[in-house]
């Protein structure tokens, strides 16, 4: 046997080990939605960083679906996130931390489109969901 094969055995093993011990729901919660009435109140800092002189926007996002857990075949598609934000980029971030419990694949890359107020969700090579955004509040001093 070579050194490769007994290696991929032991890892093998120890993932085996590893899942016995945790049980059967070791992914139990992992579907758990956040809060509905919780709102992320201000951008990160890293996005204040890399965006400064922009303003700031209070999003609504609606999502249609999210995974096969969060709309799909009747169950409920997640709550509305409310959060600020002040680019698509750290807009997308914000709904990539919050669809994730609902998505399998690793590889989760989220889409927005601010012009046309709407966004998609890619998990790995399949479609992850679809979101609509509603800008509901401008900070002051930036144009509604």
């Amino acid at each position: 046997m070579n050194r490769a094969t007994e290696r991929d055995r032991a890892m093998a093993d120890a993932v085996r080990e590893h899942q016995i011990a945790a049980g059967p729901d070791w992914q139990a919660g992992r579907h758990q939605p956040r809060d509905p009435e919780a709102e992320i109140t201000t951008p990160s800092l890293d996005e204040m960083a890399a965006a400064p002189g922009a303003t700031q926007t209070k999003y609504c996002v609606t999502y249609n679906r999210v995974g096969r857990h969060g709309g799909r075949d009747g169950s409920k598609p997640p709550a509305p996130l409310t959060v600020w934000a002040l680019t698509a980029d750290g807009l997308a971030e914000h709904i990539h931390k919050d669809v994730r419990p609902y998505l399998s694949s690793p590889h989760i890359e989220v889409v927005v489109d601010l012009e046309a107020m709407r966004g998609q969700i890619f998990a790995g090579m399949n479609n992850g969901g679809t979101f609509t955004l509603e800008a509901i509040q401008v900070a002051e001093g930036g144009d509604a």
